[in-house]
């Protein structure tokens, strides 16, 4: 996550396909660097280390508009709307 740190400009796109326990810790550390609008794409999300992270973007209140797209373990393509609590 130190290189991600790095990162300045807005991010339009974000995929999550490594260590599944580091998806969420990642995606925050991201997130106010987010452009409205931005798509972050999760893989493998019918793995069970993936629960936290689902709940976090299912949560209206974290600013995600978000559906599970169904593929072999599954997949949720999320929308940052910018308007997290």
């Amino acid at each position: 996550m130190t290189t991600l740190n790095d990162v300045r400009r807005p991010i339009d796109l974000v995929l999550l396909d490594g260590w599944k326990e580091l998806c969420l810790p990642v995606l925050r550390s991201l997130e106010s660097r987010l452009s409205a609008g931005a798509l972050v794409v999760a893989d493998d999300i019918n793995l069970p280390s993936l629960s936290s992270y689902l709940e976090y973007v299912r949560s209206p209140a974290n600013g995600y508009v978000t559906v599970a797209f169904p593929v072999d373990d599954g997949m949720e393509i999320s929308c940052w709307t910018g308007a997290a609590n």
